[in-house]
């Protein structure tokens, strides 16, 4: 008993309560119910992505026959290989020379198209978003197909506009100065409608008050801008350079289709680097090798991007 006479219950008595509640039976079924809801979404990450994350991180440890599928394991030799390996530092240097060309590129292109599209005043701005948007929903395939013919050195569309300017054809990807800026470049249309439409969201976030205070106060459009509209959009900003990295550093198709990393491996990437070892020379190990070595770098690299750049208050 309490000092006012009521009776304290203590833990046992409590559960003992909650058991005869009424209704204590359907949530256990309601448990069961959930559990079955969840199990696909288990079964999804244990088989999908658990399984290959374990086959990935053994396989980077061991000898790797893919026609008898036996596994041995030789501990941290692709490693070492890896730290001795010219084309791997190769393949790294010029996914970062794509990065440093293209991220930046693509997102201020595209912070400046939102700008644009966001106009009120500007005629056929929704024609406008669709236009821009579409080589975001062009297949890789396609896309690399129709460049690399207007890259063509002597037939191709963009020399023959050079032309015009006393320019001569320029080697696009048949040049080691060339080959990786031009798939960069290539790129950078591609990307800059998915950023535009990233920034026009952020944008149309923002609340009209504090814009209209902001013009009452004398601020032209750059002050805007810079000052007001890219702070506020400064979780756009975080995502659009995370999400640039972990693409830039992975980039494969563009690199395969337009030069399979040539010439004499100036287009090289890491990812690219990575099939041809592991699918054309059979070098399953040493592919896992540089797959969780790559892996690693992405994660330190977009871990400094939001350390750096996010900010928890304005």
């Amino acid at each position: 008993m309490g000092a006012t006479g009521t009776p304290i219950l203590q833990p046992h008595s409590l559960r003992a309560g909650l058991s005869s509640v009424p209704g204590g039976g359907r949530r256990r079924k309601w448990d069961k119910i959930a559990l079955l809801l969840v199990a696909p979404w288990v079964l999804h990450l244990a088989v999908f992505v658990l399984y290959p994350l374990f086959i990935a991180l053994y396989g980077s440890v061991a000898e790797w026959d893919i026609l008898s599928d036996e596994m041995t394991f030789v501990g941290f030799v692709h490693y070492r290989d890896l730290l001795s390996d010219p084309d791997f530092f190769k393949a790294l240097r010029n996914s970062l020379v794509y990065l440093l060309i293209q991220v930046p590129a693509s997102i201020v292109g595209g912070f400046l198209v939102a700008l644009l599209l966001n106009l009120p005043e500007l005629k056929g701005r929704f024609f406008f978003r669709g236009v821009y948007f579409l080589p975001v929903i062009l297949p890789a395939v396609v896309m690399s197909i129709v460049w690399q013919w207007m890259y063509a050195t002597n037939t191709g569309v963009i020399n023959y506009f050079l032309s015009f300017f006393g320019v001569d054809p320029v080697p696009w990807l048949t040049s080691e100065r060339y080959s990786m800026p031009a798939i960069g470049l290539m790129k950078i249309w591609n990307d800059v409608g998915f950023y535009a439409v990233l920034f026009l969201a952020g944008l149309q976030g923002i609340s009209s008050e504090v814009l209209d205070a902001a013009k009452v106060d004398g601020v032209n459009e750059w002050q805007m801008a810079w000052y007001i509209k890219i702070p506020l959009l400064n979780p756009v900003v975080v995502f659009s350079i995370v999400m640039g990295t972990l693409w830039g550093l992975n980039i494969f198709t563009e690199p395969l289709l337009m030069t399979d990393g040539g010439p004499r491996g100036s287009s090289l990437t890491t990812l690219l680097h990575l099939y041809q070892q592991g699918f054309i020379w059979s070098r399953l190990g040493y592919a896992n090798a540089i797959g969780v070595t790559s892996t690693l770098i992405i994660l330190v690299l977009t871990q400094i991007e939001r350390r750096l750049l996010e900010r928890t208050s304005y």
